[in-house]
């Protein structure tokens, strides 16, 4: 058995995507949600080549290079279920299956590395990756839904139960059930 250390709780953000189970998405799925990863695939979602311009303009200063890596590492990964639902439409209530894509943001505990700039700020960067990264994307480039749901939650608490490498402290493993 390992030991592990509690991080936390710290201040988490929650988004959620929420968009009809339709087979032919599925394509366009993957690839908005790949591209949050690749930087050049950051850099050529339209409004981040219009923020970039916007940014430019306002400071000479800007750092396009930080600002793409930001968003790139903000998006550490997501979580996709289903849910079973209806709602009321003009035509009356409509039963429908969509898909939900959950992302939790929050700010590494670890120090930055010596040689890096100040500290990131994945929080205050993750509304932007999440609303025009993702659900933005959905919209446009699917083109043919009503509405896409976008969720935010700002305020929750995120604790992580982290294993703690042993060796790495110095301290003695735990004793195993022959040693006890």
């Amino acid at each position: 058995m390992g030991s592990y250390r509690l991080e936390g709780p710290k201040p988490a953000r929650m988004y959620e995507v929420i968009l009809p189970k339709k087979l032919g998405y599925y394509g366009k799925i993957e690839e908005v949600l790949e591209d949050l990863f690749d930087e050049r695939a950051i850099r050529s979602v339209p409004f981040v080549q219009r923020q970039i311009a916007e940014a430019r303009d306002r400071d000479a200063g800007f750092d396009e290079d930080a600002w793409i890596r930001t968003l790139c590492e903000a998006s550490r990964g997501y979580s996709i279920y289903e849910m079973d639902g209806r709602y009321l439409s003009a035509a009356g209530p409509i039963d429908e299956r969509v898909l939900v894509f959950r992302f939790i943001f929050h700010n590494p505990a670890e120090p930055p590395p010596s040689n890096s700039a100040l500290r990131t700020d994945f929080l205050a960067a993750s509304l932007e990756v999440v609303n025009f990264l993702v659900a933005h994307r959905f919209a446009e480039e699917l083109g043919v839904e009503e509405e896409i749901w976008f969720l935010e939650y700002t305020e929750p608490r995120l604790a992580i139960w982290r294993k703690v490498d042993d060796a790495a402290t110095g301290a003695d493993p735990p004793a195993s059930e022959a040693d006890r």
